[in-house]
């Protein structure tokens, strides 16, 4: 296994929601020298250590976890910025960089590089931000009609996303699709992908099975405390899994009951799209069914005998 990582530069350790891909990069990292770096854009956040199954403290560096504050936008064009000097410093201090997290876009831009979309300008992003308040759930057919190549890329229900989409064809006159068709690699080092896929039953129970305990843990004081910060509810974290729900409890529009399966449900309907995601948008990976290390490092091995 060591062998086979020595000829790469950073292995991504993805999969989706609850599939135990935090702990199984520890495994790793202690096997291998290794530090982590984080690829959750929710876990990115200060503010949400529960509802995003932030992990705990560990001998092991983490990166890029818990670094931004509520009120700060995350985006791939950040991460990608601080994964690059992260990943190069890793690799002077003889180091090896694990790229851990279920987040697609920012993985994509880590694979196939950042869109050069120009910089849009402030009134156009106003313009767009107050369009989206004004329609509400219009929105979505609103920028269809416009973009129509956007109706089997972007759910409806993601104002950010069609946000940032309509930004970029009112600047541009071209939709983000073509910009995307367009993207330049953002670095050349060599990299193994790893997905866990697990049994869709089973993640489903863990899912169930976490997000109660999340609930024990104390993620209602943390959306309360959320709520304190009186954000708008266009940040990002405010759309994190959880967040809406548990704030429609504490306005007393749902029951906890309502709100906690309410929340099981739209993480689960989270994962199915990340595992169809990593299906469809990784073409070369290895792929394992549960976050085991002697699996993963069987896998590795086999990869060691191609080389």
């Amino acid at each position: 296994m060591l062998e086979y990582l020595s000829s790469i530069d950073f292995l991504i350790l993805a999969g989706p929601t609850a599939s135990g891909k935090s702990g199984l990069a520890i495994e790793l990292a202690e096997r291998c020298n290794g530090e982590i770096i984080n690829a959750d854009s929710m876990q990115v956040y200060k503010d949400l250590s529960i509802l995003t199954a932030r992990p705990t403290e560990s001998l092991i560096p983490h990166h890029l976890y818990g670094v931004l504050d509520a009120h700060q936008n995350s985006s791939a064009a950040w991460w990608i910025r601080e994964v690059g000097l992260l990943i190069k410093n890793c690799i002077q201090r003889s180091k090896f960089p694990i790229v851990v997290g279920g987040t697609g876009l920012y993985l994509r831009t880590l694979t196939h590089g950042l869109s050069p979309v120009p910089e849009i300008e402030p009134g156009i992003r106003d313009e767009v931000r107050n369009l989206c308040q004004k329609l509400g759930g219009r929105f979505a057919a609103y920028v269809f009609e416009i973009d129509p190549l956007l109706q089997d890329r972007i759910r409806p229900s993601d104002s950010q996303r069609l946000s940032r989409a309509l930004e970029v064809f009112r600047q541009t006159g071209c939709s983000i699709t073509f910009w995307h068709g367009k993207s330049i690699p953002s670095h050349s080092y060599k990299y193994q992908y790893v997905i866990i896929e697990p049994d869709r039953a089973q993640l489903y129970e863990q899912i169930n099975k976490r997000f109660q305990l999340m609930i024990e843990c104390g993620a209602i004081e943390e959306v309360q405390n959320l709520r304190k910060l009186d954000l708008p509810a266009d940040r990002p974290i405010m759309k994190a899994i959880g967040v809406p729900e548990l704030s429609a409890y504490l306005e007393n529009q749902l029951s906890l009951d309502e709100a906690t399966q309410k929340a099981k449900q739209n993480s689960r309907n989270y994962a199915k799209r990340q595992m169809t995601w990593f299906r469809g948008q990784v073409s070369k990976k290895i792929v394992i069914c549960s976050p085991y290390i002697d699996t993963l490092l069987k896998k590795l091995d086999e990869e060691k005998d191609k080389i």
